[in-house]
């Protein structure tokens, strides 16, 4: 909760659902001055060097594959994002709802959630540059009608559709106390399947989903002629709203500063 919070009051990022799984976790967020690499920077960092720490780890905690940043692209998308972050300890046989699972698992739909949390005493030197408070905060999404009823409704479908595929496949939930007994160590038997589609928008509508790749294929070309001309030692080009690492690394100008709701899901590496 406290590098959740740190990262957050360090770039800006509105939280708007958390959820700390075993080995990923998956949030949902607006990137208000566009600096979500930034926010995932921080806390993926922080996290890592905690866990290593208290698990006697040295290698890397994260898998070297990148997060992944889904773009949402209308309310519909929020909201069923949101249910779907919240719902995943259920979908994935560990518990029966999402209030019993042990982890951070926290979201807003009207007001915002604080919670002042104290600087954990490991890892974290009492004379270093973190503060010894850092405030937890959970925002609602903005602009979205009815949205504690909406997402009341989508998280009831989800959890009830995971009942009916545990009860199907004749699975009983693992339950709070033996997912907290479980060994960090432990591994996942199967593998994901790789090598596939990996959205970059999630869009129930078809015109909001052809209207954002549209504008993904304009940034790639606006991006891409200024960096043409970047290497031709223009310096006063300007790179389109969205550009992150030629801004921060290396001072180019943007056209502005992007405003996004996502959500992302960093996994933890396997043995």
């Amino acid at each position: 909760m406290y590098c959740v919070a740190l990262a957050g009051a360090k770039t800006g990022v509105l939280i708007h659902v958390v959820c700390i799984m075993s080995n990923h976790m998956h949030l949902v967020v607006t990137d208000v001055l566009g600096r979500l690499p930034d926010f995932v920077r921080e806390l993926d960092r922080m996290v890592a060097q905690v866990m290593n720490l208290l698990q006697d780890q040295e290698e890397n905690l994260w898998s070297a594959e990148p997060p992944h940043y889904l773009e949402l692209a209308g309310d519909d998308d929020v909201v069923r994002k949101m249910a779907y972050a919240i719902a995943n300890p259920v979908a994935a046989g560990l518990v029966k709802t999402p209030a019993e699972w042990p982890g951070l698992l926290v979201w807003a739909t009207e007001t915002p959630i604080e919670r002042v949390v104290s600087r954990p005493q490991l890892f974290f030197r009492a004379s270093g540059a973190c503060p010894s408070e850092a405030t937890f905060r959970v925002v609602a999404p903005l602009g979205i009608d009815g949205l504690k009823e909406r997402l009341t409704a989508e998280l009831a479908r989800l959890v009830e559709l995971a009942h009916a595929e545990m009860r199907a496949k004749g699975l009983p939930f693992l339950g709070r106390d033996r997912v907290l007994k479980s060994s960090f160590a432990r591994r996942a038997k199967s593998l994901e399947r790789k090598r596939g589609i990996v959205p970059r928008v999630a869009a129930k509508s078809m015109y909001l989903r052809v209207a954002f790749l549209a504008a993904y294929r304009e940034f790639l070309r606006s991006y891409h002629a200024a960096m043409d001309r970047w290497r031709l030692g223009l310096r006063d080009v300007a790179f389109p709203d969205g550009t992150w690492w030629m801004r921060v690394f290396h001072g180019a100008s943007a056209l502005g500063a992007a405003t996004h709701a996502a959500s992302g899901a960093p996994r933890a590496a396997p043995a």
